[in-house]
């Protein structure tokens, strides 16, 4: 039950950032002290990084909380990479630090909850 609880969760986060980068883009620029007025191009990848979240967020949403699940298992992966790009743009500099503090912030527990939710579908009995 505990791995079906923390799968909600990171889906929960991946579809409501993802969410809000596809509908709000500017919003989401705003909070990592960016411009889409600025910089319209912005807009553009705040939408495509929007699309690919959503669609993670209900690919994992809809996956069964199991040993052995192909999505869950690539979650590490996957916000391990963010997680890392994330951290790459703070230490070049390429966001404000507030902003980028926060995309690590976010992304490190993104992280954190795919490495508890693989490590509790390992531990439940089939």
């Amino acid at each position: 039950m505990a791995a079906v609880i923390t799968k909600q969760v990171l889906a929960g986060i991946r579809l409501v950032n993802g969410g809000l980068a596809l509908t709000v883009p500017n919003v989401v620029g705003g909070r990592l002290g960016v411009s889409t007025t600025t910089s319209p191009g912005l807009g553009y990848a705040f939408r495509l990084f929007g699309v690919r979240t959503v669609l993670i967020g209900i690919q994992l949403w809809r996956t069964p909380a199991v040993a052995g699940n192909r999505v869950i298992h690539e979650t590490i992966l996957i916000h391990g990479a963010d997680t890392a790009a994330a951290l790459i743009v703070y230490t070049m500099g390429e966001l404000p630090r507030k902003g980028a503090r926060l995309a690590v912030g976010i992304s490190a527990v993104n992280t954190a909850l795919a490495v508890l939710l693989n490590w509790q579908v390992r531990r439940t009995p089939s």
